[in-house]
C-alpha cells in the first residue's frame, strides 16, 4: 500500500512511519522540514510542505492508496492550523480519488465531548479550550466528506513502551482512556486495511 503520512515528524506520525515500512508499505512522510524526518529506507519518499499550503497537499497524494493523519497541534494559543488542514486535504483527496484516510483525534472532540468525564471536561474548557475550538471545525469536513474515514479519538496519550490489548468503542465508559503511542500508532495502521471502524469516530484505550 502506498501511504501519505502527515504529521511524520510528530510522536505518533514518526512511530507509524516506521511500522508502515516494517510491514512493507510504501511511505511518503509529508513534513514542513524534511531533515526532521531520521527515518531512512528505499520505500520511504519525504514530501516538503505545509498544511495551510493546498498544493503540496496535492502533490503528495498523486499516485496514494490511502492517508495516516497523526497531525496534531503546535501549540496550546488560538489556530485554525487543524482546521486549515481538513480544508485543503479533503477536497485534494476527493479531486486525486484517494479515498481512505485514518485520522487522528481525540477524546473529548465532537460528540466525545459528553464522554471525557467530569475532570477532563475542565481542562477542556480551559487550557485545552483553543485546541478543541479548532478540533471541533476540523472533524465536520472530514465526517461529511464521503471519504473512507476512520476517525480515531483516544484519551492521554504516554510516551511509554507498548502496551497491547487495545480496546475500541463508541462508549467511554467501557475502557481506561489513556493510550501509549506505540499502541496508538499502531492501531492506526492497522485500520488502514479495516473496515470495522470505517466512517466512525471509535474511542480507543485499555
Amino acid at each position: 500500500m502506498k501511504v501519505l503520512v502527515i504529521g511524520a515528524t510528530g510522536g505518533t506520525g514518526r512511530i507509524a512511519v516506521k511500522k508502515l515500512l516494517a510491514r512493507g508499505d510504501e511511505v511518503t512522510a509529508f513534513a514542513r522540514n524534511p531533515a526532521d524526518v531520521k527515518e531512512t529506507s528505499e520505500r520511504l519518499k519525504v514530501a516538503k510542505g505545509d498544511a495551510r499550503d493546498a498544493a503540496s497537499l496535492d502533490a503528495a497524494l498523486a499516485g496514494q492508496d490511502a492517508v495516516l493523519c497523526a497531525f496534531g497541534p503546535r501549540s496550546l494559543k488560538k489556530d485554525d492550523l487543524q482546521e486549515a488542514l481538513m480544508k485543503n486535504l479533503v477536497p485534494a483527496m476527493q479531486k486525486r480519488g484517494v479515498k481512505r484516510i485514518v485520522n487522528l483525534s481525540a477524546l473529548g472532540a465532537g460528540d466525545s465531548a459528553a464522554a471525557a468525564g467530569v475532570l477532563f471536561a475542565i481542562f477542556r474548557a480551559t487550557l485545552l479550550r483553543h485546541v478543541y475550538a479548532d478540533k471541533n471545525r476540523a472533524e465536520p469536513l472530514l465526517l461529511s466528506s464521503g471519504l473512507d474515514f476512520v476517525n480515531v479519538r483516544p484519551g492521554r496519550l504516554l510516551d511509554a513502551p507498548a502496551r497491547g490489548g487495545v480496546k475500541a468503542t463508541m462508549n467511554a465508559k467501557e475502557i481506561k482512556p489513556e493510550m501509549t503511542r506505540e499502541d496508538l500508532a499502531e492501531f492506526m495502521v492497522g485500520q488502514l486495511s479495516s473496515d470495522t471502524w470505517v466512517k466512525k469516530s471509535p474511542i480507543i484505550g485499555y
